[in-house]
């Protein structure tokens, strides 16, 4: 994958600011998730220097200890809006938050779903393989999510390859 010195830039931020991070399922490096969502966004033709370095950002608010204003005199303001979008922030209960997650996915420039359903691709492939305790609970999570977005956004969203293989990927919870 032919990268940018602006996508590069975006993954070494992101590489600083998760530091020692893990992935809790796997124990691997945090920076394999990023590696592994932009992967999937490249692999399905999503290339453009906003795209991939939101990808690569889009936990840097979330879980470290940038901020927004951070992002967007780094990167712009596409890319913060892009992270924004992308941050839970949401409180109460697990189903609160996975239902305005859902919500708020829903609703999010078309850019931000592209990298939301990348995540769910890498994420819900790594949790089923490694988790699978909690892995039903995540994927049932993630097909709200896909379901409100497809609700606001109708057959546009459904005929896209990547939200296919991200509803495939979250139907592996009943098999």
């Amino acid at each position: 994958m032919l990268v940018s010195a602006t996508i590069n830039e975006a993954r070494d931020f992101a590489v600083e600011k998760h530091g020692g991070q893990v992935r809790k399922h796997d124990g691997r490096p945090y920076i394999v998730h990023l590696d592994g969502v932009a992967g999937v966004l490249n692999e399905h033709g999503y290339r453009s220097d906003e795209i991939l370095s939101a990808a690569f950002l889009h936990d840097t608010i979330e879980k470290s200890d940038t901020t927004y204003d951070e992002l967007s005199d780094r990167f712009g303001e596409t890319v913060a809006e892009l992270v924004y979008w992308l941050t839970d922030s949401e409180k109460g209960s697990a189903k609160s938050r996975a239902i305005q997650s859902a919500w708020r996915l829903s609703r999010a420039p078309w850019d931000a779903k592209l990298i939301k359903l990348a995540d769910i691709i890498d994420n819900g492939i790594a949790i089923v393989s490694h988790n699978p305790e909690f892995g039903p609970t995540f994927l049932d999570e993630k097909r709200l999510c896909l379901k409100k977005m497809a609700e606001v956004e109708t057959s546009k969203l459904l005929r896209l390859p990547l939200f296919q293989k991200a509803a495939t990927v979250t139907e592996s919870a009943s098999l």
